[in-house]
């Protein structure tokens, strides 16, 4: 097995992050920025570790709408893992950790999730700022995060072109235990993301300063 070194897959905007989440153990990672920002690879690698930190763990991934999210290649892992879409899972051979996958277009599955064994300890809101709301991001805590002894929650998100949405709200808000990460394009290495994305975001800069903003600086 060839395993890869967290600076191949995690950009440098994030190394602090990272640190902080290993060292606070916060119950609340919230995630922000535009395209291009790697914010969601962060977060699916850092979904990964912590799970293999928490043998008893397993994971939820929730979208507003049910889609293919899935990802269990970033750290070199791919032979360690089964990916299935019916039921759209991953399963962590070595010890049948599973990370399930739903869209809350279908929230009563949410409340007939039958797990091998442990508990559901993680729980990743992927385009957070698709949801409700969050008393409906509080709804899906209730019902997944039960037991275990730690549990955490990431919302990944670009910021909505309105202030007042609920999530550029929430990422505003303090609360004890929870961090929140801006991350932009021009914080990614260069080479990930190639020269084209680089052409085409001055293009817009240039054309249509607002959209840019929004759309690239999140």
């Amino acid at each position: 097995m060839t395993t890869s070194k967290l600076s191949e897959c995690m950009s440098p905007a994030f190394y602090e992050l990272h640190t902080q989440i290993k060292t606070q153990r916060p119950h609340t990672v919230v995630c922000k920025g535009g395209r291009g920002s790697t914010k969601s690879s962060f977060m699916s690698v850092e979904f990964i570790l912590f799970l293999l930190q928490h043998p008893q763990c397993h994971g939820v991934v929730l979208r507003k709408i049910a889609n293919t999210l899935r990802n269990s290649g970033a750290l070199g892992l791919q032979n360690k893992f089964r990916c299935t879409v019916s039921p759209m899972e991953i399963t962590y051979l070595p010890t049948g950790q599973k990370i399930l996958f739903f869209g809350l277009d279908k929230p009563e599955k949410l409340k007939s999730i039958k797990l091998p064994f442990g508990y559901i300890g993680l729980d990743w809101f992927e385009e957070a700022n698709q949801f409700a709301g969050e008393a409906e991001i509080r709804n899906v805590k209730q019902s997944t995060l039960r037991g275990g002894e730690f549990a955490m929650t990431f919302l990944s998100f670009n910021p909505p072109a309105a202030a007042r949405n609920w999530a550029n709200r929430y990422a505003r808000e303090t609360e004890p235990g929870k961090i929140v990460h801006h991350s932009t394009y021009l914080t990614t290495p260069r080479d990930w993301l190639g020269q084209r994305f680089f052409d085409d975001a001055e293009f817009l800069k240039k054309t249509k300063p607002t959209s840019y903003r929004h759309e690239y600086l999140g």
